[in-house]
């Protein structure tokens, strides 16, 4: 399973992670599943106009990226946080095989690498 956290689907990050996501065909070859802030209307939303087949997961106060240790404080904005992007390969057992955390906002991960790491999992 290939775990992807994203910022608020309105972001132009989000767009490109899963245009990625999608031009890779990687919902074909595995489940990949993300989360964000952003309310199930809006992953909804997203997935149509990228026309991505994946499970998106609504985490609106960060608790899933807070135990991953990945939450991105929002400049100026307090009290309000997103995840960082980061990606995570897991395998069968749970087992973290990949994982890539943006050091900044925004960063995006290497896609070949992920790739790579998906075709050693096979």
């Amino acid at each position: 399973m290939l775990l992807l956290f994203h910022p608020m689907d309105g972001a132009f990050p989000a767009t490109y992670v899963w245009n990625e996501v999608r031009d890779r065909g990687w919902t074909d070859r595995m489940t990949v599943v993300g989360l964000s802030v952003s309310s199930p209307y809006e992953h909804k939303q997203l997935l149509k106009d990228r026309n991505v087949d994946a499970r998106l997961f609504s985490d609106p106060q960060n608790g899933v990226a807070e135990k991953y240790g990945i939450v991105n404080d929002l400049d100026g904005m307090t009290g309000v946080a997103e995840p960082r992007p980061a990606v995570f390969l897991v395998d069968g057992e749970r087992t973290v095989q990949y994982a890539w955390v943006a050091e900044e906002w925004p960063e995006f991960p290497d896609y070949d690498a992920i790739e790579a790491a998906i075709d050693d999992e096979r």
